[in-house]
């Protein structure tokens, strides 16, 4: 509120917020970026080979750091669905389709 701000610029001469508690993170924004575009690049990838990758760039993080960012950023490992196979029957219905409704 209003009063809130008059308040801390009489005590303080200052109206900036204070620096945040708590332990700094370790990597920087820059390595989460590369972090990101491995990832966009190949979505399969384990995250031992993403550490491997970014650590040949000098950082050395743990595995743990790694999955952390990528969950951060919504990144969430999955199995893919298993989907049925096609019919016979399904297959000769698609063709019979595709047959009467695209003729060349």
């Amino acid at each position: 509120t209003v009063w809130n701000i008059i308040k801390k610029n009489e005590s303080t001469d200052e109206l900036t917020n204070r620096k945040g508690t708590g332990r700094p993170r370790k990597i920087s924004t820059a390595v989460d970026r590369i972090i990101l575009s491995i990832i966009k690049k190949n979505p399969q990838i384990p995250v031992q080979q993403i550490r491997n990758t970014v650590q040949e760039s000098g950082v050395d993080l743990a595995m743990a750091t790694v999955h952390r960012r990528l969950h951060e950023q919504k990144y969430r490992d999955y199995t893919a669905r298993c989907k049925p196979l096609d019919s016979s029957k399904n297959r000769m219905s698609t063709l019979q389709f595709a047959k009467k409704y695209f003729k060349e």
